[in-house]
């Protein structure tokens, strides 16, 4: 991977969020040419800040939704592979602002797509997506990639409409380059501050040492560590350049263990010590079961996750430790993790 990546010119779009940071970082790390384009960090504080990496990679402070700036980015910068993580990926906050939701997750891919299109340096994409793109009829089944697509709340849907575009891009322009979406789900991770987010809220009741309130506690989820799934979208990029029809399609990527957010809770809880309380909504926003099959990824891309879910939750919470006590830079013990994580 070191050598297939090293002077390569890769744009991340979102490349200051939770994943995006992480992938930026990594790609750093091996010796990429990284453009990020992106807007300003989602949180405060945020990895990507705390990373101090800006200085490091080609920033562009840009908007998906706006088709000119990142046509121009591409003509600019001629990347070869690109990574699609730009987003709006808040479910709740797509009940309160569903256009939005869509001009940014169904224009935005439009954009990057339509632009790309247009660009020959390009060999790969990569549209990250979510787990939340199948028609979820709520069974114990794992889904699979030829499942039917579908969403009853506006970011599902969202995510579906980017998934069908992509796919009809595929078909219709790219004959030589790879194109593919990659879904996963319940990302979990140092450095993650996310709006509405299971982890945001451990971490802020542990920091203000107060009773977290747990609102849908059976739901079930399979638990992936943040560099797990990056592992598999930088194996599939690979793929993808060398074989481009080959490997273009869907790829889910899933944690071997699924729990419930009460398991995560309690497991948090054996590094934190922390309390909660359980209130149930009156009316439920999420299927409460919502489980991948990662077979084809295992099979073609020999990818499987390297990180059980105890030491997963174990090394977020070491993260935000670390993170409390020196409460500024972790460049360097966001590189160590890599670093060990490669060593799996």
């Amino acid at each position: 991977m070191s050598s297939f990546f090293k002077n390569k010119r890769v744009l991340i779009t979102g490349h200051t969020g939770f994943v995006g940071s992480w992938v930026t970082l990594w790609l750093n790390m091996l010796e990429a040419d990284v453009v990020g384009f992106s807007l300003n960090p989602p949180s405060n504080p945020s990895h990507y800040e705390l990373l101090g990496i800006e200085k490091n990679i080609t920033n562009i402070k840009g908007d998906i939704r706006n088709g000119k700036e990142i046509s121009d980015a591409i003509k600019e910068h001629k990347p070869e592979i690109i990574l699609h993580l730009a987003a709006q990926p808040i479910l709740l906050r797509s009940y309160e602002n569903p256009l939005d939701t869509y001009t940014t997750n169904v224009v935005g891919t439009l954009n990057l797509l339509e632009a790309s299109r247009k660009e020959a340096a390009v060999k790969v994409i990569i549209n990250v997506t979510t787990d939340k793109v199948y028609e979820n009829l709520n069974r114990k089944e794992p889904y699979v990639e030829e499942d039917k697509l579908g969403g009853n709340d506006p970011y599902s849907s969202s995510k579906a409409c980017s998934e069908l575009i992509t796919k009809a891009y595929e078909e219709s322009f790219f004959t030589g380059a790879g194109v593919a979406t990659a879904r996963a789900g319940n990302i979990i991770g140092g450095g993650d501050w996310g709006e509405r987010r299971i982890i945001t809220d451990i971490v802020n009741a542990k920091k203000e040492r107060t009773k977290l309130i747990i609102k849908n506690p059976e739901s079930i989820r399979p638990w992936s560590n943040v560099l797990d799934v990056i592992n598999g979208y930088l194996i599939l990029c690979e793929n993808l350049y060398h074989d481009p029809k080959g490997y273009s399609g869907a790829w889910n990527f899933s944690a071997n263990e699924t729990k419930t957010v009460l398991d995560l809770v309690k497991e948090f809880s054996m590094h934190w010590n922390m309390k909660y309380e359980i209130k149930r909504p009156e009316k439920r926003l999420e299927e409460e079961l919502l489980l991948l099959d990662s077979t084809k990824s295992r099979t073609k891309l020999n990818w499987k996750p390297k990180m059980s879910f105890e030491e997963s939750v174990k090394q977020t919470a070491l993260w935000f430790d670390s993170f409390f006590k020196n409460g500024g830079g972790m460049k360097a013990y966001s590189a160590d993790r890599v670093v060990d994580f490669i060593k799996k």
